[in-house]
């Protein structure tokens, strides 16, 4: 359990930023940025609830999930941070109760402000223990679609004229992003690159937090879409060769179908797309990578396959990083997909397709040395780099 004293017996002004965050979106973090901007508390101090007393038989995300979404979303802020005491709090989440305990834990002299939506304040005083929150406690509220700036005033007006300037008016336009419309798109499988930071949409997919684990006729669906009609023909080949030589090499099928399905996902990225992944998901750039930027395809369509469809298998995602350059350690997984993409059936021809063919089923490492072989001398003579780790394959299949 996280001490709650932590930083805040040293913070004079908290803006407490509470809500269920299923899952914290945009919208709260320009609203935090606002009332930082306007009100200038030392903390905007987001507020995860345990059990919303407002959502009593809604399904709601387990908690950790949600204190975790936030803190991913806003721990490279340096004005916010994220309290897990409502999560670590028994029973429901009480705001009364919140600021009983900020103000045990905070100095003295301390402000407390609870940023609120607009659509909250006529509610307000049926709050629990109202009337002492007022005097203990300040509120921001945050205008919100369907309640007007006059409507908010007038109300605003009336309770700080009975409770003495407790209550504020944040001045900025009205965000209108839904978690309920976040979740059932993730549901649909449907973009939410706009509505929640990257690092959200990671760990909710990772963890299934809205969505059963992507299938695999839903991957290659979205692959048929990404890569070229001729590119997707090729991994459709590669997906039926890698089958027919797992079952007869005793490979995992599953993990092969996998491996060949998502081999190529990061082939066709521009030049300088693959330049700037590599340097962002931290993708050694070698000499013969930045001379022939191809190289990178096999490491960069790892990643992509963990980042993007959420496949986290080792086997599978080193089957994918060195497919097309081999590695002086393969393992049977490894050496399906690499002679599963030199001899699929939709392959234009080459001048050793046809004995690599032959031996595939007989002799695969001679057929994977032969293949090999064949493409550091097109690459030679073509003064294209040759990967040093394809001569360590070479070698370790002799």
């Amino acid at each position: 359990m996280t001490d709650h004293r932590d930083y805040l017996d040293r913070c004079h002004s908290v803006a407490v930023f509470g809500g269920t965050f299923d899952p914290i979106h945009y919208g709260h973090l320009t609203v935090a940025e606002a009332v930082l901007a306007h009100f200038a508390p030392q903390r905007v101090l987001f507020m995860p609830c345990g059990q919303p007393p407002h959502k009593e038989g809604v399904n709601v995300t387990p908690a950790e999930h949600r204190y975790q979404m936030t803190l991913l979303a806003t721990c490279d802020h340096p004005g916010f941070d994220v309290s897990r005491m409502e999560l670590d709090r028994p029973g429901a989440s009480f705001t009364i109760d919140t600021a009983r305990q900020l103000l045990a834990v905070c100095p003295a002299e301390v402000k407390i402000y609870f940023i609120i939506g607009a659509d909250s304040l006529e509610q307000l005083l049926t709050w629990k223990d109202a009337e002492a929150l007022l005097t203990l406690c300040r509120f921001i509220a945050v205008p919100r679609p369907g309640f007007s700036s006059k409507q908010s005033k007038e109300t605003v007006r009336k309770l700080n004229n009975k409770y003495k300037e407790r209550i504020f008016l944040l001045d900025m336009e009205k965000t209108d992003i839904s978690g309920t419309e976040i979740r059932r798109r993730i549901t649909e499988g449907k973009s939410v690159r706009s509505f929640i930071p990257r690092v959200v949409e990671d760990y909710a997919r990772a963890h299934h937090l809205y969505r059963e684990p992507f299938s695999f006729d839903a991957v290659k669906k979205d692959l048929q879409k990404r890569l070229s009609p001729k590119r997707f023909v090729h991994t459709l080949g590669v997906i039926k060769e890698a089958d027919a030589l797992a079952r007869h090499y005793g490979a995992n099928v599953e993990k092969t179908r996998w491996a060949a399905l998502l081999h190529d996902c990061a082939k066709e990225y521009s030049t300088d797309k693959k330049i700037a992944l590599c340097k962002k998901w931290g993708i050694p750039l070698e000499s013969a990578n930045i001379a022939h930027i191809d190289l990178t395809h096999g490491p960069m369509g790892a990643e992509s396959a963990k980042r993007d469809y959420y496949v986290n298998d080792p086997e599978i995602l080193q089957a994918i990083r060195y497919h097309s350059t081999g590695h002086g350690a393969m393992t049977v997984l490894d050496k399906v997909i690499m002679l599963a993409d030199f001899i699929e059936p939709y392959r234009d021809d080459y001048s050793p397709l046809t004995q690599m063919r032959k031996l595939a089923y007989t002799n695969m490492d001679k057929a994977l040395r032969i293949g090999i072989k064949f493409t550091i001398k097109e690459e030679k003579q073509a003064k294209n780099p040759v990967h040093p780790i394809s001569y360590e394959a070479l070698k370790a299949l002799k």
